[in-house]
């Protein structure tokens, strides 16, 4: 299952949404390699 935002297709529909003040790069890094397809 695939997720179109626009041109742009998502493959792993799991999205970290932006959560400024409580994530860290090394957080996040961490979440893509488990397998989000898209971090922000």
């Amino acid at each position: 299952m695939a997720i179109n935002i626009g041109p742009v297709e998502i493959k792993d529909p799991v999205i970290l949404a932006p959560m400024s003040g409580v994530t860290d790069m090394p957080f996040r890094r961490l979440v893509k390699r488990f397998g989000a397809g898209l971090v922000v």
